[in-house]
């Protein structure tokens, strides 16, 4: 019975309709055949990366591919182990998108203590964006995406925007020494944020290509 729910591929490629998806996997659900020679296409704001056991076997750029020996050399020995090369292989495709996402949101959820000089000690609030890109897929999907079949920029800013705030917390606190002075500041602290942050998103294959705070807020009193 589960054989009958096997998908069969011989064509992949992948659109993202909705902007919002950093990684597709292909098939989203349950198992796939992946045919040898199979044609896969990926477009130039992509890469594409062939899972074969959980492991990543090759990546591949822009352009049309047949998924064959001469493709994906590694796969001589696996495949002529149980099955002719002829046959398909049991393996899944992630499509990675590699443009940058824009307008991401980031701020505190509650008001963080911050000891100002003049006014002692007040609670802000902070909110501002974020772009980010995926620069190295393999880590990407890794990391953070595992065996989901599709993750989108709702599943990843969340998790960042917590990095974000911490760190911003640290930063405040070591560079700013009173709120009067800080309208004048944002840029300066956008530019130092986004060095402490490099970092933090290198860890999972991301860039963080711009931030920006938008306004930074005490309590009315």
């Amino acid at each position: 019975m589960a054989a009958n729910n096997i998908i069969f591929l011989e064509n992949l490629e992948w659109f993202d309709e909705t902007g919002r998806e950093l990684v597709h996997r292909l098939p989203e659900n349950g198992s796939g055949e992946i045919k040898w020679g199979a044609q896969l296409t990926v477009r130039e704001s992509q890469a594409a990366v062939f899972f074969y056991k959980g492991k990543a076997i090759e990546a591949f750029g822009p352009g049309r591919h047949t998924l064959k020996t001469a493709n994906i050399p590694i796969l001589t020995k696996i495949a002529s182990i149980p099955w002719a090369l002829s046959s398909p292989l049991r393996a899944e495709m992630y499509f990675v998108n590699l443009k940058v996402f824009t307008n991401l949101k980031w701020g505190t959820r509650d008001p963080v203590a911050f000891k100002d000089t003049e006014l002692g000690l007040i609670r802000l609030r902070a909110f501002g964006v974020f772009n980010l890109q995926v620069v190295q897929p393999v880590l990407f999907i890794n990391k953070l995406v595992g065996t989901q079949g599709m993750f989108t920029t709702e599943a990843v800013e969340e998790y960042l925007n917590r990095v974000i705030v911490s760190r911003f917390n640290d930063y405040m606190g070591e560079t700013i020494d009173s709120i009067l002075n800080l309208p004048a500041k944002y840029d300066e602290l956008s530019v130092g944020l986004s060095r402490r942050l490099c970092e933090d998103f290198s860890h999972f294959g991301l860039k963080l290509t711009h931030i920006y705070i938008n306004a930074i807020t005490p309590p009315p009193e």
